[in-house]
């Protein structure tokens, strides 16, 4: 497996995402190095989004591209740029990451594979709460949002345990999504309403749009800002259908996901920026409410 990023990044209290690079040996990482710091202090000026969502799409193709021996390996990349990039947002004031990890319909793809991210899967939250200097640099509260009920149960298990070990974390929250489908977190919902008024806890003409949102996975997070999908797939694959219908900024970007960096994603939170004003209008007259570090 690559070595992580999060090595490198949790004892920097600069964004940049690796060690300093030195001028006279790295001379072009060095002046990258110092221009990422100098852009994120000017986004930072800025309001910044408080809930971005990711669609980490094009791991498979990147290990491809690469000519790596096994398509595998791009998960393994996939899941350093993840720590890069939530480095980035929650350095910049991002308050909420929502990220696509594992749709529903991927138990379809070949076992072998399947096999390999489960285990990537648990790996990863046994790390998330016992060692990830990331978390605990940001104060993270990490939650898992999906069917749970179809991951293996030593998957459920090492998912408990993230949770469990990083529920009281008041700094900023990173909702997981595996597995899921909007399809499935709506319909989850709707059988949560309907249970609520079997029970005799709310009569069916107090079911509006408002409780069915109480009932989504994603409760209790701010607005959905910003979405982004790499890869240059033009299609959202059954993500966050519901969240990104209100006034929500969604961006196709034309890499692959171990290739986004904040070169990417600084015209998508320019851009933000730009319209912030008028996105706070249009969410004020439909009575929603728009979160900001400048608000």
């Amino acid at each position: 497996m690559p070595s992580s990023d999060l090595t490198d990044i949790s004892q920097n209290t600069d964004p940049s995402l690796k060690t300093t690079p030195n001028f006279l040996t790295s001379p072009i990482s060095y002046i990258s190095h110092h221009a990422q710091s100098l852009l994120i202090k000017i986004l930072k000026q800025g309001p910044i989004p408080q809930h971005l969502g990711f669609i980490m799409d094009g791991n498979r193709r990147f290990a491809r591209k690469m000519n790596y021996k096994q398509v595998v390996e791009g998960h393994f990349m996939g899941y350093d740029k993840l720590q890069e990039v939530l480095d980035i947002c929650l350095h910049l004031g991002v308050k909420v990451v929502t990220i696509y990890a594992f749709s529903i319909e991927n138990f379809k793809r070949p076992k072998e594979e399947v096999d390999t991210l489960m285990e990537l899967a648990k790996n990863k939250f046994v790390e998330l709460c016992e060692k990830s200097q990331l978390v605990n640099k940001y104060d993270v509260c990490v939650r898992i949002l999906g069917n749970i009920a179809l991951l293996p149960v030593d998957v459920q298990e090492a998912a408990k345990k993230a949770v469990d070990a990083t529920k009281h974390n008041t700094g900023s929250i990173l909702n997981i999504c595996v597995p899921y489908t909007s399809k499935d977190e709506i319909t989850s919902s709707i059988k949560s309403v309907i249970k609520s008024v079997e029970n005799g806890h709310m009569q069916i003409r107090d079911i509006n749009e408002e409780i069915i949102e109480n009932y989504l996975y994603t409760y209790g997070s701010p607005l959905l800002d910003i979405l982004i999908r790499t890869s240059g797939e033009i299609r959202l694959s059954d993500f966050l259908l519901w969240q990104c219908h209100k006034n929500c900024y969604i961006h196709f970007v034309n890499c692959f996901w171990p290739e986004f960096s904040l070169w990417e994603m600084l015209p998508i939170i320019l851009e933000y920026q730009l319209n912030y004003k008028s996105l706070k209008e249009k969410r004020s007259k439909s009575g929603l409410q728009i979160a900001s570090s400048l608000s």
